[in-house]
């Protein structure tokens, strides 16, 4: 015997009082994030969504038939945006996040600040939105992810095209006009510390805009020389040797740490 309740979408089988919900499907959902969770880093995972899909097809409510799910994200390209700054995190030793096992860790603070002379570009990816929650789980307290708080800039030269040839297609099917710029949900911080010291910019334009993005930025505060002779690649020991004594450098400069940073 069995009844259905329509308002809450599920079926109850009372021979086994027992709930079971009507099959869910995730959607897809394009993110722009800077940091560690890019490809060629340590966290890029972290925006993988891993979950578990139970194919058991017995009458038994055990375990057994359990199997691991994984989505993995895909990478879109990368996006310029204005009105962001980006800022390093220098963890005090006594932060939860601090690990003298990865004292090469970072954590980019994108902070908005309103001014159009700030600009960052970000890496997107197209992930399942079940990973937005897991990617931020764990992470420093002061991040969200805000779904319109940035805008792509879609004729900026450091704008993939694809990118760009993506979100037109999307803004037409929409029946909106303007072709030059697009929301994106984004990571961003939702305060600034006096942990914070400002990034390098990779490039300062002509008219004055400074644009930061992870790696070029995080490899002129670490001081690692790339030509064409040489070519250190992120997660490589000489590059987190680098990161870490520069991370150690500013920590060391840094006035006033609170006492109960514990981000």
């Amino acid at each position: 015997m069995s009844s259905s309740n329509k308002k809450e979408d599920v079926t109850i089988d009372t021979t086994r009082t027992t709930m079971k919900h009507h099959h869910y499907s995730p959607a897809r959902v394009i993110i722009a994030v800077s940091g560690t969770i890019q490809c060629g880093f340590e966290l890029r995972s972290n925006i993988d969504y891993k979950g578990c899909s139970n194919n058991h097809t017995g009458n038994d409510d055990n375990a057994e038939g359990v199997q691991e799910e994984t989505v993995k994200a895909i990478f879109l390209g990368y996006a310029v945006v204005r009105g962001v700054k980006m800022y390093f995190d220098i963890k005090d030793t006594m932060a939860r996040e601090y690990d003298p096992e990865t004292p090469h860790r970072v954590n980019p603070a994108m902070v908005l600040t309103g001014d159009p002379f700030d600009a960052n570009q970000y890496a997107l990816y197209l992930v399942d939105e079940r990973a937005c929650l897991q990617a931020l789980l764990g992470e420093p307290r002061m991040l969200t992810m805000a779904p319109d708080a940035v805008r792509i800039e879609l004729d900026d030269k450091d704008t993939s095209p694809e990118v760009s040839a993506l979100a037109r297609a999307i803004i037409r099917k929409d029946g909106k006009s303007n072709i030059n710029q697009c929301a994106v949900m984004a990571v961003v911080s939702c305060y600034t510390l006096s942990t914070f010291v400002a990034a390098p910019a990779k490039e300062i334009r002509e008219d004055g805009t400074r644009v930061t993005s992870f790696r070029e930025s995080l490899q002129k505060f670490a001081n690692i020389k790339n030509d064409e002779n040489t070519s250190v690649s992120p997660g490589s020991e000489e590059w987190n040797r680098h990161v870490a004594e520069a991370l150690w450098k500013a920590r060391t400069t840094i006035t006033n740490l609170p006492s109960d940073h514990d981000q």
